[in-house]
């Protein structure tokens, strides 16, 4: 190893800490070119696509990036922290997107075009636009605040460019001047939902013009795809309050669909239920979203997002996911947050066999898919994990309905 990708991946590492690290695979993805197809490889592929309709199978959680320097649309930070930077490092070598720092936008949507090439005909990935983080009184950009964008110009021309396997999410911030209009756009461009990251982005579902927006998106019958619970990969605007899961309730008492991104998986926040006293004590956010998914009013409204649920920092609640939330099991939808999968150090499958999520075998198997397919990695993890004779149910993995209405 280059002393220069020693102390890379050390930085890497000194980065991650603390959010269940594993070094079993290394730190940095090979980036294999084509999916291995030894017959253990593809029988384990293939019966994870047991049971399922192919055509109804849609990633609900599919990110766009890069470095602007290719196409117009997509906008990075050039004063990005060095905890920033580091990430962004993990995030490039993961998505597989060469080495050319000129052609990063156009390499990453090529490699992601052909991972999704290897999924089984009919199986789309949903790629996400990402807004800028936008001032309440003011209504405009914070720079400072944005780490990084992709429009949904962008975003709806990437998908019409690769239409057997792309479909897109819109992402627009209600505090633009024009929210109420991009909104329209997007929905007669066909975006399929909008996609929010309220700590990063600097939304607050209490504000009046947030309110205004939900009462858009219910007319229009646009879904909300919202991260709720601890975000670690980005910092942006710093408003964690914005990701408490009980804020849910606005939009969903004003008839939104609303997916709430990673069950809420980890981290912690007020009970805005039960206490707003902002020093009282706190409860994990997955149990304050867990209060939500058991209110039946928002029984056909409510939904949570599987993506990044298979992470290390996250398995104790998967594990109640598929143990005891069986009642949640039709409001499940499956995402992969690509390119999360194919960052080495945030999945540990030798603890999965540890746990008696896998078996060995299965895990060896699994470690060599990664690396060459993190998007199907994800999608073949999540269809051969399961825990005291239970599994995650095969309505996870055919979101297609939900999204569009005539399937």
């Amino acid at each position: 190893m280059r002393r220069r990708d020693f102390l890379l991946g050390g930085a890497c590492l000194t980065t991650l800490t603390g959010c269940g690290m594993s070094l079993e695979q290394g730190v940095f993805n090979c980036c294999r070119p084509t999916a291995p197809i030894d017959k253990e490889t593809a029988e384990l592929v293939r019966a994870a696509w047991d049971g399922l309709h192919a055509d109804r199978v849609w990633d609900t959680h599919t990110h766009l990036f890069g470095n602007g320097l290719g196409e117009t649309g997509v906008w990075e930070n050039p004063t990005k922290s060095l905890k920033t930077r580091i990430q962004r490092v993990l995030y490039v070598n993961a998505s597989c997107g060469g080495g050319d720092n000129a052609g990063l936008d156009a390499g990453m949507v090529t490699r992601l075009a052909h991972l999704a090439s290897e999924l089984k005909d009919g199986a789309k990935v949903m790629v996400l636009a990402f807004d800028d983080t936008y001032d309440a009184a003011t209504h405009k950009k914070i720079d400072g605040q944005t780490v990084f964008s992709v429009s949904n110009e962008y975003a709806a021309r990437k998908a019409s460019e690769n239409k057997k396997r792309f479909e897109w999410i819109a992402s627009i911030h209600p505090y633009r001047t024009d929210a109420l209009d991009e909104l329209a756009k997007a929905k007669a461009n066909g975006a399929r939902a909008v996609k929010w990251l309220p700590s990063v982005m600097g939304i607050d579902f209490r504000n009046e013009q947030t309110r205004r927006f939900f009462e858009e998106m219910k007319r229009l019958d646009m879904p909300l795809l919202t991260h709720v619970g601890e975000e670690r990969a980005l910092d942006g605007a710093g408003r964690h309050e914005f990701n408490n899961p009980l804020l849910l309730r606005i939009p969903l008492g004003l008839g939104v669909r609303v997916i709430g991104a990673h069950c809420a998986s980890l981290g912690e926040s007020d009970d805005l239920d039960a206490n707003f006293n902002p020093k009282g004590g706190k409860k994990e956010d997955f149990e304050l979203f867990s209060q939500l998914m058991g209110d039946h009013q928002y029984d056909d409204l409510l939904f949570g997002d599987l993506s990044a649920v298979t992470q290390s920092n996250r398995v104790k609640n998967l594990s109640r996911i598929i143990i005891e939330k069986g009642d949640w099991h039709h409001r499940l939808l499956n995402g992969s947050d690509y390119p999360l999968p194919g960052v080495m150090p945030i999945f540990s499958l030798s603890a999965y066999v540890k746990a008696d999520f896998l078996k060995e075998g299965e895990a060896k198997l699994l470690r060599e898919l990664r690396q060459a397919n993190s998007l199907l990695f994800d999608f073949v993890l999540k269809r051969t994990i399961q825990h005291q004779g239970k599994k995650l149910p095969n309505a996870a993995f055919e979101t297609r309905s939900f999204f569009d209405r005539s399937a």
